[in-house]
């Protein structure tokens, strides 16, 4: 019974053990040493997040090392199934995926021949290689119009937790991880 009310209460108390609550995400720096990027500040909005949708972003952070094809990276995706969260398989590049170049993902950018305005607007990469610097975007709308169908079919409405991180290819040493809990309608 004892059990029972903590489990009940604890939740109700606020944040996750080590992670900032925002009113919107949980989340946190999950970077140990040496991070070549960490981040101050992070938010999410509105709670729930509804896709397709307007979203409200913004962070703080610093990047302390040339980023570029030397990296690794890794999404852990997990959605909240009957009080239990379970990995969301990777499928089409969607869900719990290991990419062994992440930079690839940002030559879209560099198809469309300019960033974001909400980025380039604050002064912040889009495309590889990234140099040091600091990274600041005050509260900015996204609008997302559609989403694709393998994010239909991975996505329900429900909690998420997701981590992702980013790994040095030769060392296999983390460099950076970020993570967090939100919900999403879809």
């Amino acid at each position: 019974m004892l059990l029972l009310v903590v489990a009940l209460i604890v939740p109700a108390l606020g944040a996750r053990t080590g992670f900032t609550d925002t009113g919107t995400i949980e989340w946190r720096d999950c970077g140990v040493g040496d991070s070549w990027v960490s981040v101050k500040q992070f938010d999410i909005s509105p709670t729930p997040l509804k896709l397709p949708g307007d979203i409200t972003v913004s962070f703080d952070g610093t990047i302390s090392h040339d980023i570029a094809d030397q990296i690794t990276l890794d999404v852990l995706m997990e959605k909240k199934l009957l009080g239990t969260f379970i990995m969301v398989p990777c499928q089409i590049n969607v869900g719990t995926c290991h990419y062994t170049d992440p930079c690839h993902f940002l030559n879209f950018f560099k198809q469309r021949g300019t960033c974001p305005p909400q980025l380039t607007a604050n002064g912040l990469p889009c495309t590889c290689p990234i140099s040091p610097t600091k990274l600041h975007l005050p509260p900015s709308k996204l609008t997302v119009t559609n989403i694709c169908d393998a994010w239909k079919l991975a996505l329900e409405d429900t909690e998420y937790h997701i981590k992702v991180t980013l790994n040095d290819k030769t060392t296999m040493q983390l460099r950076s991880c970020l993570e967090a809990y939100l919900t999403i309608d879809v």
